[in-house]
This record gives C-alpha cells, structure tokens and sequence, in this order.
C-alpha cells in the first residue's frame, strides 16, 4: 500500500471529526499543469461562498489564514515536492485552529525538515511476497501468477523493489 493509499483511507476514517477537511491529491502534478495560485483557488473554493477571485500568493495565503485561523481543520497535502507548495497551502499550524491536523505526503524528507514538520513517518516498501500479490492482482486478477508467468512476475516484482505504484 503506498502513501496515497494510505492517506484517503485516514482521511475517509478522521475527517468528520473536524469542521473543515480537505484532500488535495497529485500536488505536484496539479502544481505543473495549473499552477499554485490555482491550487489555492481549488482550496479556497471548497470554504469561501464568494467567487475566489485572488490575484497572488501572498492574498492567496492571508484569506487561508483568516478563514480558518480559527477552525477545526484536516488538510491532506498529497505528493508535494517543492516547500512552495507547504508555503502557499500550509504556511504554519497557526494559519489553521487549535487540534487542526496537516497530512503531507512527499518523496523528500527535507521537505518536512525545511517546513518544521513535528512527526514524520516512512512507508515502507512491499515485502516480496506482498508484492507479488499486489501486481498478480492487477494483472491477472489472481492473488498468484499462472504457472507460464511465475518466473517473469518474480523477475517484474523483484525490479520494482517493493513499490507500490511502480507495481
């Protein structure tokens, strides 16, 4: 199971226990093709009833932190790459209320060092086993391979060193 994964199953589970959440997935994707003014339009639409209308970053992230300076939120990051990204959609837990959560996803534990993140956790690869299951199921919807691809699936596992996604 890789960090997606296990970030939507987190927030299906502890979401309704705040006054606001959000799921951002695919950050730095939605970051390449659209931008990050974009990004915190896409947040901001999901809190503010007027017409988000911002002109920069920098508006962008004060009208963040007023509207929810006060409240109860889970924000879930999802694959951010650049501490721009944390900047404009997370600046400090002091944009967001008390018992307020961040989710940050990424490659890049410096990351979460430069932007002073409290508790990091590492995903561990796939055992080989598991990661056999994994990509059996996605590609002969077995939880084994048949017989003429046993070696080939092994071979095609052992190459993606455990990684979800690459499976």
């Amino acid at each position: 199971v890789g960090k997606t994964t296990i970030v939507r199953a987190v927030y299906e589970r502890i979401s309704r226990q705040f006054e606001f959440s959000f799921l951002l997935t695919n950050v730095r994707d939605f970051v390449q093709k659209s931008g990050l003014l974009n990004l915190q339009k896409q947040l901001l639409s999901g809190i503010w009833t007027k017409k988000v209308d911002i002109s920069d970053l920098h508006e962008g992230a004060t009208i963040i932190r007023r509207l929810l300076g006060h409240r109860k939120v889970l924000l879930v990051l999802d694959d951010v790459d650049k501490l721009e990204q944390l900047q404009a959609l997370a600046g400090s837990l002091n944009w967001f209320g008390r018992g307020s959560r961040i989710i940050i996803t990424t490659r890049d534990k410096q990351l979460l060092i430069s932007h002073h993140v409290d508790r990091c956790y590492k995903v561990k690869e796939l055992k080989s086993d598991d990661g056999l299951k994994l990509f059996s199921w996605k590609a002969f919807q077995n939880d084994q391979p048949p017989k003429d691809y046993i070696e080939l699936s092994h071979n095609f596992v052992n190459y993606c060193k455990g990684l979800p996604l690459a499976l």
